[in-house]
């Protein structure tokens, strides 16, 4: 789901966080893929990304169009396309838990002749926790939304996330 905080028009930005907002180092990349057979990698797929700071708070804590804000209000979301193989990477901070959900991040991905897909993706790690269990928002998600991140290169937190989207 876009959420209560999905802010539309965003800048292209792979370095989602801006303003520097304290946190641990994150990036996530990944592939698009689609076609009539599902695995043909998508080049111009419109990716875009947001997620809370490691306090819980989204920047900014609202939703429309992003002309409604100054540019200082926004921070922790953004936008890219894929390159020509399909690939799209952001470099970000971990988000912390937004009251009881899990930790999450909101994601949409759009692509000429094919279905456009909203969705959340989790910390494999959290799996089977309490609070994953207490998230009243997405309280089974399927196996392709947790992703493994792992400590990679100077402490920062990675992960692969592999999208297949549907033709229209």
């Amino acid at each position: 789901m876009e959420g209560p905080f999905f802010v539309r028009n965003v800048a292209p930005a792979v370095d989602i966080n801006m303003r520097r907002a304290r946190g641990k180092p994150m990036r996530v990349s990944g592939v698009v893929h689609g076609g009539v057979d599902g695995m043909t990698p998508l080049a111009g797929v419109k990716v875009e990304i947001w997620h809370c700071d490691s306090d819980g708070n989204y920047h900014p804590n609202g939703n429309g169009d992003v002309g409604r804000y100054h540019p200082a209000e926004i921070n922790l979301r953004g936008s890219t396309k894929t390159d020509a193989q399909g690939r799209f990477a952001f470099d970000s901070i971990v988000p912390g838990h937004y009251g009881a959900r899990r930790r999450h991040i909101h994601w949409r991905f759009e692509a000429s002749g094919h279905l456009a897909v909203t969705t959340q993706t989790y910390w494999l790690k959290d799996k089977g926790s309490l609070r994953a269990g207490a998230d009243f928002v997405d309280r089974n998600p399927e196996s392709c939304r947790w992703l493994a991140f792992a400590d990679g290169p100077r402490g920062v937190e990675e992960a692969l996330f592999t999208v297949q989207l549907i033709k229209a």
